[in-house]
């Protein structure tokens, strides 16, 4: 599996993967699942422009990928913490399995890129953040990825590691391949 761990620090926080514990829940949050045709659907194009730019061949938009995307982003919204793992401290690796790759496959892999920002999002906002990491970057230009899953979240008083701002707009892709 193409993990690795790293902790990033700025206006925009992002994650290849961050080792950190889950937050208790302190409260709720007032969550709103941006319709598929809008972030994640600007985010995946955002995407695959990048890609055929490149050389490289377009991802196809996977369901499994985009619930897991979707999950992912609303149980960080509604526990107050970011991280690859899940709430309960189930690490990537196990959790995503949860969806991808479905029966019947003896060989898949799979990496995630999370983002957050402090107030709404643009897709150009999220992916140029991830341009701009190594780690993020080498995931979005990987040629063996051939499906994606893009989920995201805005959090109204939002709890945990998001309370010191007013709203925050939490973003996944999930991308993979299977055999």
């Amino acid at each position: 599996m193409e993990l690795s761990c790293a902790r990033l620090r700025g206006i925009a926080l992002l994650a290849v993967l961050v080792c950190a514990a889950a937050l208790p829940a302190q409260g709720s949050a007032a969550v709103r699942v941006t319709a598929e045709n809008d972030l994640e659907y600007a985010v995946t194009v955002r995407i695959n422009t990048i890609r055929t730019s490149k050389g490289l061949r377009k991802l196809a938009v996977r369901p499994a990928l985009q619930t897991a995307a979707t999950k992912h982003v609303t149980n960080m919204a509604l526990n107050g913490y970011f991280s690859h793992s899940w709430s309960n401290g189930t690490p990537f690796g196990t959790w995503i399995g949860w969806y991808w790759p479905g029966p019947g496959y003896t060989s898949w892999s799979a990496g995630e890129n999370l983002y957050w920002r402090s107030i709404d999002a643009t897709a150009h906002q999220v992916v140029s953040g991830w341009m701009a990491s190594s780690g993020h970057r080498a995931n979005i230009l990987r040629s063996s990825w051939r499906t994606i899953g893009v989920g995201s979240v805005h959090a109204v008083d939002p709890i945990g590691v998001y309370r010191s701002v007013a709203s925050a707009t939490i973003v996944a892709a999930e991308f993979g391949r299977r055999s």
